[in-house]
Protein backbone atom coordinates (compact mmCIF):
# COMPACT_ATOMS: atom_id res chain seq x y z
CA UNK A 1 0.00 0.00 0.00
CA UNK A 2 2.84 2.41 0.79
CA UNK A 3 4.44 2.10 -2.63
CA UNK A 4 1.13 2.27 -4.45
CA UNK A 5 0.19 5.47 -2.60
CA UNK A 6 3.61 6.93 -3.34
CA UNK A 7 3.41 6.08 -7.03
CA UNK A 8 -0.09 7.53 -7.36
CA UNK A 9 1.01 10.73 -5.61
CA UNK A 10 4.08 11.14 -7.84
CA UNK A 11 2.04 10.63 -11.01
CA UNK A 12 -0.80 12.91 -9.89
CA UNK A 13 1.61 15.61 -8.73
CA UNK A 14 3.11 15.71 -12.21
CA UNK A 15 -0.21 16.72 -13.75
CA UNK A 16 -1.70 18.90 -11.02
CA UNK A 17 -1.46 22.67 -11.55
CA UNK A 18 0.99 24.73 -9.54
CA UNK A 19 -0.48 26.54 -6.58
CA UNK A 20 -3.21 23.95 -6.02
CA UNK A 21 -2.30 23.63 -2.34
CA UNK A 22 -1.30 27.25 -1.78
CA UNK A 23 -4.43 28.09 0.19
CA UNK A 24 -4.17 24.85 2.13
CA UNK A 25 -0.58 25.64 3.09
CA UNK A 26 -1.56 29.14 4.19
CA UNK A 27 -4.37 27.71 6.30
CA UNK A 28 -2.09 25.11 7.88
CA UNK A 29 0.44 27.82 8.67
CA UNK A 30 -2.17 29.98 10.40
CA UNK A 31 -3.63 26.96 12.22
CA UNK A 32 -0.22 25.92 13.50
CA UNK A 33 0.40 29.41 14.81
CA UNK A 34 -2.92 29.25 16.67
CA UNK A 35 -1.80 26.00 18.28
CA UNK A 36 1.39 27.54 19.61
CA UNK A 37 1.64 28.00 23.37
CA UNK A 38 3.81 30.80 24.72
CA UNK A 39 5.36 29.09 27.73
CA UNK A 40 7.33 32.18 28.63
CA UNK A 41 4.11 34.17 29.01
CA UNK A 42 2.70 31.35 31.14
CA UNK A 43 5.58 31.64 33.57
CA UNK A 44 7.70 28.76 32.34
CA UNK A 45 10.60 30.41 30.49
CA UNK A 46 12.83 27.42 31.13
CA UNK A 47 10.68 25.25 28.87
CA UNK A 48 10.24 27.56 25.89
CA UNK A 49 12.46 25.26 23.84
CA UNK A 50 9.67 22.66 24.03
CA UNK A 51 6.74 24.77 22.85
CA UNK A 52 7.30 23.87 19.20
CA UNK A 53 6.28 20.29 20.05
CA UNK A 54 2.65 21.23 20.75
CA UNK A 55 1.51 21.73 17.13
CA UNK A 56 3.46 18.64 16.08
CA UNK A 57 1.85 16.41 18.71
CA UNK A 58 -1.64 17.67 17.86
CA UNK A 59 -1.12 16.94 14.17
CA UNK A 60 0.39 13.52 14.86
CA UNK A 61 -2.49 12.47 17.10
CA UNK A 62 -5.09 13.95 14.75
CA UNK A 63 -3.73 12.32 11.61
CA UNK A 64 -3.17 9.01 13.41
CA UNK A 65 -6.76 8.96 14.67
CA UNK A 66 -8.14 9.91 11.24
CA UNK A 67 -5.99 7.30 9.52
CA UNK A 68 -7.16 4.56 11.89
CA UNK A 69 -10.81 5.54 11.42
CA UNK A 70 -10.45 5.55 7.64
CA UNK A 71 -8.63 2.22 7.75
CA UNK A 72 -11.51 0.60 9.64
CA UNK A 73 -13.91 1.99 7.05
CA UNK A 74 -11.79 1.03 4.06
CA UNK A 75 -8.05 0.65 3.42
CA UNK A 76 -8.70 2.53 0.19
CA UNK A 77 -9.89 5.56 2.15
CA UNK A 78 -6.78 5.42 4.34
CA UNK A 79 -4.65 5.20 1.21
CA UNK A 80 -6.40 8.27 -0.17
CA UNK A 81 -5.38 10.20 2.95
CA UNK A 82 -1.75 9.16 2.42
CA UNK A 83 -1.89 10.26 -1.22
CA UNK A 84 -3.39 13.61 -0.22
CA UNK A 85 -0.67 14.28 2.36
CA UNK A 86 2.02 13.33 -0.14
CA UNK A 87 0.56 15.68 -2.72
CA UNK A 88 0.53 18.41 -0.10
CA UNK A 89 4.25 17.97 0.57
CA UNK A 90 5.69 17.08 -2.83
CA UNK A 91 6.81 19.96 -5.04
CA UNK A 92 8.75 18.17 -7.78
CA UNK A 93 6.71 19.45 -10.71
CA UNK A 94 7.06 23.03 -9.54
CA UNK A 95 10.81 22.53 -9.29
CA UNK A 96 11.03 20.97 -12.76
CA UNK A 97 8.92 23.68 -14.41
CA UNK A 98 10.95 26.51 -12.89
CA UNK A 99 14.30 25.06 -13.93
CA UNK A 100 13.07 24.16 -17.41
CA UNK A 101 11.74 27.66 -18.04
CA UNK A 102 14.86 29.29 -16.59
CA UNK A 103 16.98 27.16 -18.90
CA UNK A 104 14.87 28.23 -21.89
CA UNK A 105 15.19 31.90 -20.96
CA UNK A 106 18.98 31.62 -20.65
CA UNK A 107 19.13 29.80 -23.99
CA UNK A 108 17.31 32.76 -25.51
CA UNK A 109 19.70 35.20 -23.85
CA UNK A 110 16.96 36.56 -21.59
CA UNK A 111 18.87 36.67 -18.31
CA UNK A 112 16.46 39.07 -16.63
CA UNK A 113 13.40 36.83 -17.07
CA UNK A 114 15.38 33.82 -15.86
CA UNK A 115 16.52 35.80 -12.83
CA UNK A 116 13.01 37.01 -12.04
CA UNK A 117 11.63 33.48 -12.28
CA UNK A 118 14.26 31.87 -10.06
CA UNK A 119 14.37 34.67 -7.49
CA UNK A 120 10.58 34.58 -7.14
CA UNK A 121 10.79 30.83 -6.65
CA UNK A 122 13.43 31.26 -3.94
CA UNK A 123 11.54 34.02 -2.15
CA UNK A 124 8.32 32.00 -2.02
CA UNK A 125 10.15 29.25 -0.17
CA UNK A 126 12.25 30.97 2.47
CA UNK A 127 12.04 34.70 1.80
CA UNK A 128 15.62 34.89 0.52
CA UNK A 129 16.43 37.59 -2.03
CA UNK A 130 20.05 37.14 -3.13
CA UNK A 131 21.66 39.87 -5.19
CA UNK A 132 22.37 38.45 -8.63
CA UNK A 133 24.06 40.42 -11.40
CA UNK A 134 25.36 37.73 -13.75
CA UNK A 135 24.05 34.46 -15.20
CA UNK A 136 26.84 32.52 -13.48
CA UNK A 137 25.78 33.81 -10.07
CA UNK A 138 22.19 32.89 -10.86
CA UNK A 139 23.20 29.31 -11.68
CA UNK A 140 25.07 28.96 -8.39
CA UNK A 141 22.15 30.26 -6.36
CA UNK A 142 19.71 28.06 -8.29
CA UNK A 143 21.70 24.88 -7.64
CA UNK A 144 22.38 25.85 -4.02
CA UNK A 145 18.72 26.59 -3.36
CA UNK A 146 17.44 23.72 -5.49
CA UNK A 147 19.45 21.18 -3.53
CA UNK A 148 17.70 22.06 -0.29
CA UNK A 149 14.27 21.97 -1.87
CA UNK A 150 14.97 18.65 -3.58
CA UNK A 151 15.96 17.18 -0.22
CA UNK A 152 13.14 18.70 1.82
CA UNK A 153 10.27 18.74 -0.65
CA UNK A 154 10.89 15.41 -2.33
CA UNK A 155 13.46 12.88 -1.18
CA UNK A 156 13.08 13.24 2.59
CA UNK A 157 9.32 12.98 2.13
CA UNK A 158 9.88 9.78 0.16
CA UNK A 159 12.06 8.36 2.89
CA UNK A 160 9.91 9.12 5.92
CA UNK A 161 6.69 8.14 4.22
CA UNK A 162 8.12 4.69 3.52
CA UNK A 163 9.99 4.18 6.80
CA UNK A 164 7.02 4.58 9.16
CA UNK A 165 3.62 2.92 8.68
CA UNK A 166 0.90 5.06 7.21
CA UNK A 167 1.51 8.78 6.77
CA UNK A 168 2.93 9.30 10.28
CA UNK A 169 6.55 9.70 9.21
CA UNK A 170 5.42 12.22 6.62
CA UNK A 171 3.55 14.27 9.22
CA UNK A 172 6.45 14.25 11.69
CA UNK A 173 8.92 15.38 9.04
CA UNK A 174 6.70 18.13 7.60
CA UNK A 175 5.96 19.49 11.07
CA UNK A 176 9.65 19.48 12.01
CA UNK A 177 10.38 21.38 8.80
CA UNK A 178 7.57 23.84 9.50
CA UNK A 179 8.89 24.41 13.03
CA UNK A 180 12.34 25.27 11.70
CA UNK A 181 10.89 27.80 9.27
CA UNK A 182 8.62 29.21 11.97
CA UNK A 183 11.55 29.62 14.36
CA UNK A 184 13.48 31.52 11.71
CA UNK A 185 10.49 33.71 10.81
CA UNK A 186 9.90 34.64 14.45
CA UNK A 187 13.55 35.59 14.81
CA UNK A 188 13.35 37.75 11.69
CA UNK A 189 10.06 39.32 12.82
CA UNK A 190 11.80 40.43 16.01
CA UNK A 191 14.13 42.45 13.79
CA UNK A 192 17.11 40.32 14.82
CA UNK A 193 16.68 41.50 18.43
CA UNK A 194 19.11 38.83 19.58
CA UNK A 195 21.80 36.83 17.91
CA UNK A 196 20.63 33.46 16.68
CA UNK A 197 23.20 30.85 17.70
CA UNK A 198 24.49 28.40 15.15
CA UNK A 199 23.78 24.72 15.67
CA UNK A 200 27.37 24.22 16.78
CA UNK A 201 27.08 27.02 19.35
CA UNK A 202 23.74 25.68 20.60
CA UNK A 203 25.23 22.21 20.98
CA UNK A 204 28.21 23.46 22.95
CA UNK A 205 25.99 25.63 25.16
CA UNK A 206 23.41 23.01 26.17
CA UNK A 207 23.41 19.61 24.49
CA UNK A 208 20.02 18.53 25.86
CA UNK A 209 18.17 21.66 24.76
CA UNK A 210 19.93 21.58 21.42
CA UNK A 211 19.03 17.94 20.80
CA UNK A 212 15.28 18.60 21.17
CA UNK A 213 15.22 21.84 19.19
CA UNK A 214 13.51 21.79 15.77
CA UNK A 215 16.74 22.45 13.90
CA UNK A 216 18.46 19.43 15.43
CA UNK A 217 15.41 17.20 14.99
CA UNK A 218 15.26 18.15 11.33
CA UNK A 219 19.01 17.60 11.01
CA UNK A 220 18.62 14.12 12.49
CA UNK A 221 15.67 13.28 10.25
CA UNK A 222 17.57 14.40 7.15
CA UNK A 223 20.84 12.72 8.12
CA UNK A 224 20.16 9.43 6.34
CA UNK A 225 18.08 10.77 3.40
CA UNK A 226 20.82 13.30 2.59
CA UNK A 227 23.46 10.58 2.53
CA UNK A 228 21.31 8.26 0.46
CA UNK A 229 20.67 11.08 -2.00
CA UNK A 230 24.38 11.90 -2.19
CA UNK A 231 25.10 8.21 -2.81
CA UNK A 232 22.49 8.17 -5.56
CA UNK A 233 24.08 11.23 -7.17
CA UNK A 234 27.44 9.48 -7.02
CA UNK A 235 26.03 6.35 -8.65
CA UNK A 236 24.43 8.22 -11.55
CA UNK A 237 27.33 10.68 -11.92
CA UNK A 238 30.82 10.05 -10.50
CA UNK A 239 31.06 8.25 -7.16
CA UNK A 240 34.69 9.10 -6.35
CA UNK A 241 34.25 12.82 -6.99
CA UNK A 242 30.98 12.87 -5.04
CA UNK A 243 32.59 11.15 -2.04
CA UNK A 244 35.51 13.59 -2.07
CA UNK A 245 33.20 16.60 -2.29
CA UNK A 246 31.10 15.28 0.60
CA UNK A 247 34.09 14.69 2.88
CA UNK A 248 35.64 18.05 2.09
CA UNK A 249 32.46 20.01 2.80
CA UNK A 250 31.53 17.93 5.84
CA UNK A 251 34.81 18.81 7.53
CA UNK A 252 33.63 22.41 7.66
CA UNK A 253 29.96 21.74 8.48
CA UNK A 254 29.47 19.27 11.31
CA UNK A 255 25.78 19.99 11.80
CA UNK A 256 24.80 20.45 8.19
CA UNK A 257 23.38 17.99 5.70
CA UNK A 258 22.78 20.67 3.13
CA UNK A 259 26.37 21.91 2.71
CA UNK A 260 28.00 18.57 1.79
CA UNK A 261 25.01 17.54 -0.31
CA UNK A 262 25.20 20.80 -2.25
CA UNK A 263 28.91 20.24 -2.76
CA UNK A 264 28.11 16.84 -4.25
CA UNK A 265 25.61 18.38 -6.67
CA UNK A 266 28.06 21.11 -7.67
CA UNK A 267 30.63 18.44 -8.41
CA UNK A 268 28.15 16.38 -10.42
CA UNK A 269 27.26 19.32 -12.68
CA UNK A 270 30.89 20.38 -13.04
CA UNK A 271 30.84 23.68 -11.19
CA UNK A 272 34.14 24.65 -9.50
CA UNK A 273 34.80 21.07 -8.49
CA UNK A 274 32.07 21.27 -5.87
CA UNK A 275 33.97 23.87 -3.83
CA UNK A 276 31.26 26.52 -4.09
CA UNK A 277 28.72 25.04 -1.74
CA UNK A 278 28.30 28.49 -0.18
CA UNK A 279 26.93 31.13 -2.59
CA UNK A 280 28.72 33.84 -0.60
CA UNK A 281 32.10 32.16 -0.99
CA UNK A 282 34.85 33.26 -3.33
CA UNK A 283 34.35 30.11 -5.39
CA UNK A 284 30.74 31.07 -6.03
CA UNK A 285 31.76 34.41 -7.46
CA UNK A 286 33.86 32.55 -10.00
CA UNK A 287 30.62 31.45 -11.59
CA UNK A 288 30.68 34.64 -13.62
CA UNK A 289 33.67 33.21 -15.50
CA UNK A 290 31.62 30.34 -16.89
CA UNK A 291 30.63 30.52 -20.52
CA UNK A 292 26.95 30.98 -21.28
CA UNK A 293 26.82 27.48 -22.72
CA UNK A 294 28.21 25.97 -19.51
CA UNK A 295 25.80 27.99 -17.39
CA UNK A 296 22.77 26.65 -19.22
CA UNK A 297 24.26 23.18 -19.29
CA UNK A 298 24.73 23.24 -15.52
CA UNK A 299 21.06 24.05 -14.97
CA UNK A 300 20.03 21.32 -17.37
CA UNK A 301 22.34 18.77 -15.76
CA UNK A 302 21.07 19.61 -12.30
CA UNK A 303 17.44 19.19 -13.35
CA UNK A 304 18.22 15.90 -15.09
CA UNK A 305 20.22 14.72 -12.09
CA UNK A 306 17.27 15.28 -9.76
CA UNK A 307 15.01 13.40 -12.16
CA UNK A 308 17.43 10.46 -12.41
CA UNK A 309 17.73 10.27 -8.63
CA UNK A 310 13.94 10.24 -8.32
CA UNK A 311 13.71 7.37 -10.80
CA UNK A 312 16.40 5.41 -8.94
CA UNK A 313 14.57 5.89 -5.64
CA UNK A 314 11.26 4.78 -7.15
CA UNK A 315 12.83 1.66 -8.67
CA UNK A 316 14.66 0.81 -5.44
CA UNK A 317 11.45 1.32 -3.47
CA UNK A 318 9.61 -1.01 -5.84
CA UNK A 319 12.22 -3.71 -5.23
CA UNK A 320 11.91 -3.26 -1.46
CA UNK A 321 8.13 -3.43 -1.72
CA UNK A 322 8.28 -6.66 -3.72
CA UNK A 323 10.66 -8.16 -1.17
CA UNK A 324 8.36 -7.06 1.66
CA UNK A 325 10.93 -4.77 3.26
CA UNK A 326 8.60 -1.78 3.56
CA UNK A 327 6.28 -1.18 6.55
CA UNK A 328 3.40 -1.92 4.20
CA UNK A 329 4.59 -4.29 1.49
CA UNK A 330 1.28 -4.77 -0.31
CA UNK A 331 1.58 -3.23 -3.77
Amino acid sequence: MSYLALLIAVVCETFLPDGLFTRARDWVDRFNQELEINLEALGAPGYTHLQWLVPMLIWILGVYFLYQVLWTISPLAAGFLSVFLLLYGLRFRHFAVVFTNAQLFLNQGDFFRARELLLTWMKEYDGSEPVVHRPGELVFHAVYHGTERALRQYFSLFFWFLVLPGPMGLVVYMMAHWSVIRERDVWQAQAFAHERPTMQEAWESNKLKAAISPRFVLFAMEWLPARLLALTVGLVAQLDDAALAWRTAKNHSRFSNRAPLTAVFFTAVGLVGGAAFDPASKAASEGQLLSEENQVQALQQFRQLIFKCAVVWLVATLVFAILGWLPSSML
